[in-house]
């Protein structure tokens, strides 16, 4: 088990590096092709579910390679975060659910929580715009950004204890259902307005 500091314990603030451990994603050699007899399946960018929202596998997903070399490193665990850690939109999504041998391509930093650390709690944080602002201070590079590893790992997120941690992630996660549910209220309305509008054109036209 990790040590925690003592800011930690304290319910202040504390560096992602103390909070998690910050490991790579698997550097697939080129582009992946689903194998049905892999022994891995791989999560790649377009995995991911709508933001707020947690990772669940589904059997659309299914990729599955044969990694070379060891795994142990690689491998998602249910609860564990999924960063984006290339490209300009660095979501973090939480792992809720995912098959025994599942990897994360290099895409990601899989970030696995120490004690004391909500989970849910620090993907629906790292998603607000204050730490994505910090966020995008450390990227790199101009044509496919990247956030370094160990800048990541030095960014300061507030810590409140872990059951005000686990209040703060239900109260994120009925906001984004919610902002889910009025999305798609909003786009089956447009299609509605359209279909009406279609047939007022059609019925005005055949009394013409």
């Amino acid at each position: 088990m990790n040590t925690q500091p003592d800011r930690i314990r304290a319910g202040t603030g504390a560096r992602i590096g103390e909070c998690v451990d910050v490991l790579p994603g698997y550097a697939l050699k080129s582009c992946a092709r689903h194998d049905p007899a892999g022994s891995h399946q791989v999560i790649l960018g377009k995995h991911l579910p709508a933001l707020g929202t947690g990772y669940r596998y589904h059997p659309r997903h299914e990729l599955r390679i044969t990694p070379k070399g060891k795994t142990a490193n690689y491998l998602v665990k249910t609860g564990d975060i999924l960063f984006v850690s290339r490209g300009a939109r660095n979501q973090a999504v939480l792992v809720e659910a995912a098959p025994e041998r599942t990897i994360a391509s290099a895409t990601f930093y899989l970030l696995r929580t120490r004690g004391g650390v909500d989970g849910a709690y620090l993907a629906w944080f790292l998603n607000q715009t204050i730490a994505q602002d910090r966020i995008r201070q450390v990227r790199t590079g101009a044509g496919t950004p990247i956030v370094q590893r160990h800048a990541f790992a030095d960014i300061v997120i507030p810590l409140p204890p872990p059951d005000i941690q686990r209040t703060i992630a239900r109260l994120g996660a009925c906001m984004a259902r919610e902002r889910i549910l009025r999305q798609t209220l909003m786009e089956r309305t447009a299609q509605l307005h359209t279909l009406i509008g279609r047939r007022l054109i059609c019925h005005n036209g055949s009394n013409s």
